[in-house]
């Protein structure tokens, strides 16, 4: 078993910067005594002054461009120091979590390094010194800044060392710990901050109960909801909901992690490749310019306003926005048609309320027109000034504090200021983030992620209702059948069962507590898959709870086999896939699910009654159709079209005559996201030979006697018939 690694601090600043003075040959005969303000202790050597200046003066050139966002941590509190010394008043003392800006730097005889900063602490803005080794910074430029000039760590730099903890973690509650060292032994360049909220678990949870502050959407379980709020979409949100989604340790995976993350600019991997791959199947993809521009598309547009014109705010988080707020992009706010409000968009649903649609499309019009959001570059950037200057800058520099203002110390009251009313957009936003991470091969780089604690919270994560206490276990699965699926054989994770049929209901046992999905099959009369219909399982104090998932119902679809009759003899399988639930998947979600890959999988028919036809299985070979493609992009192939759906293919070729009469199996799979967790789906497995196909095509009379297919098809019945096969 590995051995789990640790940190230890180890002193290394002056000998990086005795060798970089020797290999830059910075050398002068004397300087002057320190002025107020400079960079260096009074009796710091001439050669290392100088070279210290250069070093603040190319890291205000940094700060000059943008913002140099930090966070200070690794104490509940710390206070920031007038003077570059411990022994300095406090200009003022902030919570774990602060958010600060770094604008020069300073040295002191035992070679630590300070930062001198500015924030915003009670409305009050702030100067002092903080020591790098309390700062945690995830801003690329900086990081290869401290790199070029050696000043990594104030002097003190985590080294791998077994026996002692890591300290970002160990600031954390014991509860915290399992999770973050998980995710730091698959990141070790990741670093969390303990945001030390000061409030009470209670009394946060019963804040965010009132009114309208905390709503479910109606794809929520039962169990979350609790009362209509408006026309039928949203729910006031039970106060379990509201514990489970506000409970920061129920989001310390990597899918939701990201709702902890800056949300400030980063050009490391805040790249145009990955916008256009994250947008690619929206309605914001590159097929056309965004409204109101002549060439510049929404890609281009959002990493533009993210880079060069507001420069604080991610242009990840802006698409992702977007995307959460809008869906489908069929809302009247952005199509710029709505009467009274022609050619004014609003893509963030600024000031966006009211108890119907109509008000809502109004007061969000309204507000474009007010501020003159006129096209959608203007919507977006005015969105984007918008999130900058009133959240991120304002203490609100989270997914998670966006929705569940906790900041005591920011520019708002705690629990006023909050964006939206959506309980569960910070996760769904933090996996629309992650997705463009990943598709900028960028997860491991240093991320900062600033995570609440609070006062009095549960020993454990808070979990859904029925979910504690010991009661007597079951694998039973009870599934009520919609109209028209009436086959007893159910399948489990790609696996058939086949169960016990009652009125309209279906019941089985599953072989252990670990199912996460149930699809039933419905054939028309000559067998022919007609029909797919998708529950999610969810193992729930000692018993299964089956969710119908109507809106994946057809999910995947079979279309029928071919025959290659050009170039290498193959078959041909085809799935289908509906091109608006497509576009769904892969944009804002449909019920929290959120579309990862899909293909094909093949068999040998045989194999089938010993090995499981499942993704990953023996004997069991896939190919993918949409995906992402390991360099950034995504992998897309569509075979054809055909009412409303993507038809994709797997074609096996290259058979021997030996094999013609071998009957392989197909069937598509789709692997989707849903809470952090992947869950594999399976069309129905079909089987065909090739010479039975055939013989089919030409019983059906499909080509005409004589034509180049009807002979290869005749020649491939004679080759099959012709191999001998061994007794």
């Amino acid at each position: 078993m590995m051995k789990e690694q640790r940190l230890k601090r180890k002193k290394y600043i002056g000998g990086m910067l005795a060798a970089i003075l020797f290999l830059t040959g910075v050398f002068t005969p004397s300087i002057p005594a320190r002025a107020e303000g400079s960079r260096y202790s009074a009796d710091m050597d001439a050669e290392t002054a100088l070279f210290i200046d250069e070093a603040g003066a190319a890291l205000q050139e940094i700060a000059a461009e943008r913002e140099i966002m930090a966070l200070v941590y690794l104490a509940d509190e710390y206070p920031v120091r007038t003077e570059p010394s411990l022994d300095s008043a406090a200009a003022v003392t902030v919570l774990s979590g602060q958010m600060v800006n770094i604008l020069d730097v300073y040295v002191d005889q035992d070679l630590q390094v300070w930062e001198y900063v500015e924030l915003e602490y009670g409305g009050v803005t702030y100067n002092g010194y903080v020591p790098r080794v309390n700062l945690a910074v995830s801003d690329a430029r900086f990081l290869q800044w401290e790199e070029t000039y050696g000043m990594n760590g104030a002097g003190n730099v985590y080294t791998v060392d077994e026996g002692a903890g890591y300290p970002d973690i160990e600031i954390f509650p014991e509860s915290y710990h399992q999770a973050l060292l998980a995710l730091k032994e698959q990141h070790p360049s990741w670093t969390f901050v303990k945001m030390n909220t000061t409030l009470n678990w209670d009394e946060v949870i019963y804040a965010q109960m009132q009114g309208g502050k905390s709503l479910a959407h109606k794809s929520l379980p039962d169990w979350a909801k609790d009362g209509l709020y408006d026309t039928g979409n949203w729910y006031y949100a039970t106060e379990a909901a509201v514990k489970v989604y506000m409970d920061p340790r129920n989001s310390l995976t990597e899918n939701a992690i990201f709702q902890f993350e800056q949300l400030t600019y980063n050009e490391q991997y805040h790249t145009l490749e990955a916008m256009q791959a994250f947008l690619n199947n929206t309605f914001m993809n590159d097929s056309k310019p965004a409204p109101g521009q002549d060439t510049m598309t929404f890609a281009e547009m959002f990493w533009y306003i993210g880079k060069e014109e507001i420069r604080k705010v991610s242009p990840f988080h802006l698409a992702a926005r977007v995307l959460q707020e809008q869906g489908q992009g069929n809302s009247p706010l952005i199509s710029g048609t709505y009467p009274g409000y022609e050619g004014y968009y609003n893509y963030f649903n600024i000031g966006a309320s009211g108890q119907t649609n109509e008000e809502v499309y109004r007061s969000g019009l309204q507000y474009a027109m007010d501020h003159g959001w006129k096209g959608s570059y203007l919507s977006v950037l005015g969105g984007a000034d918008f999130i900058s200057a009133n959240y991120i800058k304002k203490g609100q520099d989270t997914l998670y504090l966006q929705k569940f203002n906790v900041n005591p110390n920011g520019s708002y009251p705690v629990h006023t200021h909050q964006y939206m009313q959506n309980i569960s957009a910070p996760k769904s936003e933090a996996l629309s983030m992650k997705k463009l991470y990943a598709g900028a091969n960028s997860l491991d780089s240093t991320f900062v992620f600033k995570i609440p604690v609070y006062e009095n919270m549960p020993s454990s994560p808070c979990a859904a209702p029925g979910t504690e206490g010991p009661v007597e276990e079951s694998l039973e699965i009870v599934l009520e059948l919609p109209e028209g699926y009436a086959d007893p054989v159910i399948w489990l994770d790609g696996v058939a069962y086949t169960g016990t049929m009652g009125d309209r209901t279906v019941t089985l046992t599953a072989a252990d507590k670990n199912a996460q999905s149930a699809v039933a099959y419905k054939y028309n009369e000559s067998g022919v898959p007609a029909g797919m219909y998708v529950w999610s399982l969810k193992y729930d104090n000692g018993r299964y709870a089956a969710q119908a998932e109507p809106e994946l119902e057809d999910l995947l679809t079979y279309h029928g086999f071919s025959i290659r009759i050009t170039g290498k003899s193959g078959i041909r399988f085809k799935t289908g896939i509906s091109v608006d639930l497509r576009n769904r998947l892969s944009s804002a979600g449909v019920n929290d699910f959120r579309l990862l890959e899909y293909g094909t999988l093949v068999m040998n028919d045989a194999n089938r009654e010993t090995y499981p036809m499942v993704k990953g299985g023996a004997k069991v070979q896939s190919g993918m159709a949409y995906g992402a493609d390991g360099n950034g992009g995504i992998t897309d192939v569509v075979y054809e079209t055909v009412e409303g759906r993507y038809r994709y293919t797997s074609v096996l070729v290259g058979m021997p005559a030996s094999q013609y009469k071998t009957a392989f199996a197909f069937r598509g799979y789709i692997i989707l996201e849903r809470y952090g967790k992947e869950i594999t789906l399976y069309g129905p497995p079909v089987a065909r030979s090739i010479y039975a196909l055939a013989e089919q095509l030409l019983e059906r009379g499909s080509y005409e006697p004589g034509s180049e297919a009807y002979e290869f098809l005749t020649n491939l019945i004679k080759d099959g018939d012709g191999i001998q096969m061994e007794p």
